[in-house]
């Protein structure tokens, strides 16, 4: 029976008998019979009964149950062993003596340890006066383009701007962030060949706190002369 069928001995229809079951859950107590009489339809038994069908459908969310306890453990794992790679960083970077270093330091390292086959450092010459001039224009383009009054871009980059940002290097998805208050330091950015491995609503704080640390370090590194 579906919700639009009517019966024609109450003239009830089958949304009102749901409801009723769904208020009196304790009728089946008292109709225990009914509970093997009653058969639903079973795409590999043919038919089952109500009690059958429930033993089943829990058995099933069980099983649901374990696969998403096993994403979430798998989920812990791998932010653990993230979070181990951040922390062995951090204190490499106050060693370093320019942002050409930082850069160097920070691709070893995710691309080592974390598969990340991309990471720049590109630093604003409207700030820091360096050779690269044409970054300026390039990351005021990114700012406006992808990352709007966001902090950060997580997803795809088109062909030019790939080229431009990390320059022929094999990049499917990107994490871009700001350095400073509004970027005014310039851009953090990583590339993955992995095309879901930046994807919108993935957590940011390990990288935010990266941009946090850079944005300290810079402008103890970086003079008028450039790098």
């Amino acid at each position: 029976m579906t919700d639009s069928t009517q019966c024609a001995e109450t003239g009830l229809d089958g949304r009102q008998i749901a409801d009723y079951l769904a208020v009196n859950p304790n009728f089946f107590t008292y109709h225990k019979d009914l509970l093997e009489q009653l058969h639903l339809p079973h795409e590999q038994r043919g038919s089952v009964s109500l009690v059958e069908a429930k033993l089943e459908r829990q058995r099933q969310r069980i099983h649901e149950l374990e696969d998403e306890i096993t994403g979430l453990m798998t989920v812990a794992g791998e932010n653990e062993r993230i979070f181990r790679v951040y922390m062995d960083l951090l204190p490499r970077l106050f060693e370093c003596a320019s942002p050409g270093e930082l850069e160097l330091c920070m691709r070893r390292t995710f691309q080592e340890q974390l598969r990340v086959s991309a990471v720049r450092l590109v630093l604003d010459p409207r700030r820091y006066p360096v050779a690269q001039s044409p970054a300026g224009e390039q990351l005021e383009r990114l700012y406006r383009e992808r990352m709007s009054s966001e902090d950060v871009y997580l997803g795809r980059l088109g062909k030019d701007e790939k080229q431009r940002l990390f320059q022929g290097a094999m990049v499917n998805s990107c994490a871009l962030i700001r350095l400073g208050t509004r970027g005014e330091m310039g851009l953090l950015a990583f590339g993955s060949a992995d095309s879901s491995h930046y994807r919108s609503g993935m957590d940011t704080l390990l990288l935010r706190q990266l941009a946090d640390m850079l944005a300290v370090l810079l402008p103890k590194l970086v003079t008028d002369d450039g790098r």
